[in-house]
This record gives structure tokens, sequence and C-alpha cells, in this order.
């Protein structure tokens, strides 16, 4: 079974509405940047993200929700440790992003 990853990002209070966009637009990105190191193809699965629209008041100060999911343990290790992609992504919100909460699951394993 898969794995679902989950990042939940709370954007500094001074970035602009221009940067909040090129920094959901380059995670968007990263689904068909992040290519597998044998087969050189895209390995992650699904990619999707948006704004927190919760109603529930629970939402803190985390904006955006990204979900990303793998096939295998080993293709998340690649994209955390490894990929130059999410790497560069990573590096590229510091000063933007205030603040990542990372959840991970497996669909059907409690």
């Amino acid at each position: 079974m898969g794995i679902v990853h989950v990042e939940l990002f709370e954007f500094k209070p001074l970035a602009t509405q221009e940067e909040v966009q090129e920094v959901c637009d380059r995670m968007m990105s990263l689904k068909d940047r992040c290519t597998h190191p044998k087969t050189h193809r895209p390995y992650l699965k699904t990619a999707i993200g948006g704004a927190n629209v919760s109603p529930e008041g629970l939402k803190g100060r985390i904006s955006h929700v990204f979900v990303s999911e793998f096939d295998t343990p080993e293709d998340r290790k690649f994209y955390l440790e490894e990929d130059p992609a999410f790497r560069e992504f990573v590096e590229s919100i510091e000063g933007i992003v205030e603040g990542r909460q990372v959840v991970e699951f497996s669909p059907g394993e409690f």
C-alpha cells in the first residue's frame, strides 16, 4: 500500500500574495519535476493542494495544504533525502514559509 504525505504550510505574515502563489506553483510542479533515479519518470502518484478553507476554527495559522502519494517507502525516502527538485524547493521557501508540519499515513493501516 502507498504512503500519503501531507504538508501543512504557514506563511510568514509579511509574505506577499505573489510570493505565496509562487511557492504553491512550485510545490505543485514537483509532481512533474521529481523523477525516479532509475526510470527518469515522475514517481509521485498524486499531488494536490490548496488553501485551507476549514470552517471549524481549528486551523491555527495553517493556510495551505499539499497532499502527495508515494508507491513505496523507498520513493518517499528518495524524495525527502535525495531528490534534487525537492531539495531545491525546500531551499527556495526559506524566508517565505514560517512553519511546516508533515504527517503521513498508509491508507487502512491503523
